[in-house]
């Protein structure tokens, strides 16, 4: 009898442990793929039509919480701005580019707690504007994700470093 006690106790505390790191790893693969949607939605191929160009801008507010608050003293965009200024924002900026590349690598997603991870990655856009002048810069940003009804959304995003070639 005592044996049987154990062997379930054993049990429920594995399964416990396997359905903890299922839940996680599952919520991982959300917060890199908000990740992914956004380098998707912020790149620009070579001729790309209004149409897609639209349908972008209008995807970038959905990854975003209401407020982001943004560090980036580089580019002076420091402050809380709604998803929808930040699309116009992106909106904007994609307009000057003919061609725009935008990469995440190295991603380090800890969960602080219940609904919220700090991702550290590297940046890297690569593009060329209208004028024909290329663009190359890697940065390392800090940014928080939070769960909000099921969706994973950037809530803060620092620039830590400017990356030296």
């Amino acid at each position: 009898m005592v044996k049987i006690k154990y062997i379930v106790i054993t049990a429920v505390a594995i399964l416990g442990i396997m359905a903890v790191r299922h839940l996680l790893q599952n919520d991982e693969k959300k917060v890199r793929r908000q990740f992914e949607s956004l380098s998707e939605w912020v790149s620009k191929e070579p001729e790309e039509s209004l149409v897609t160009t639209s349908y972008k801008i209008q995807h970038i507010t959905t990854l975003f919480a209401d407020p982001c608050a943004f560090k980036a003293d580089i580019i002076s965009f420091t402050g809380n701005y709604t998803p929808d200024e930040i699309s116009g924002f992106a909106g904007r900026s994609r307009f000057y580019f003919s061609d725009l590349s935008l990469k995440f690598y190295d991603l380090d997603i800890t969960f602080l707690e219940q609904g919220m991870a700090q991702v550290t990655v590297t940046t890297k856009l690569i593009g060329k504007t209208k004028g024909g002048e290329y663009v190359d810069a890697t940065h390392e940003l800090k940014t928080v994700l939070t769960k909000t009804e099921g969706e994973w959304l950037f809530s803060h995003i620092e620039i830590v470093e400017v990356l030296q070639k």
